[in-house]
């Protein structure tokens, strides 16, 4: 009601509960229902994740229609094209290990939509591959770039500009 209640009088509402007590769909179903645009900030990737693939599906059928939601992570999590272009021209010593994780990459990038890092379960957190070839800010050349049409970052982006729930985490929201 609370929810509700804001969404109507376009107010702010601050809401804080233990956990397991139903804060996600107190607050899902009400802004669903609204169809207003709105942004769900949570304070981690995993909370992001089980809002994102476990709740949002399960109140689109409970509802029996789709729910339009993004989840948005910080850059670092996204793939750049132009960076893993040029950390593949580079000269490597064990060339049949390099081009057959080049092969692997390739068929990923042609399945995924956001080129999101979590959908690479077999690149372990602490490996240096995804540092020479994910999005940073101070390497990103914008518009000049040759895969600016087809930059995942970009994608995400116009992607959520339509969308109308938008889930982050605090650190990107504050961002």
């Amino acid at each position: 009601e609370l929810v509700q209640k804001a969404l109507r009088d376009k107010s702010k509402a601050v809401i804080e509960a233990g956990t397991g007590t139903g804060k996600t769909m107190g607050y899902l179903v009400p802004i669903v229902l609204s169809e207003k645009k709105t942004v769900i900030s949570t304070g981690t990737k995993n909370l992001q994740e089980q809002i994102y693939f476990k709740d949002i599906p399960l109140l689109s059928r409970a509802l029996g229609r789709e729910i339009d939601a993004v989840m948005m992570k910080g850059r670092k999590n996204y793939l750049c094209l132009y960076r893993h272009d040029q950390h593949f021209l580079r000269p490597f010593l064990l060339k049949k290990e390099s081009e057959d994780l080049r092969t692997t990459l390739q068929t990923w990038i042609s399945r995924s939509e956001f080129g999101d890092r979590a959908e690479l379960d077999w690149l372990k957190d602490e490996d240096p591959l995804w540092d020479s070839i994910s999005s940073t800010s101070d390497q990103c050349v914008g518009t000049d770039c040759m895969f600016y049409e087809d930059c995942f970052l970009n994608r995400l982006r116009q992607r959520a500009a339509q969308a109308q729930l938008i889930i982050v985490n605090h650190h990107l929201f504050f961002a």
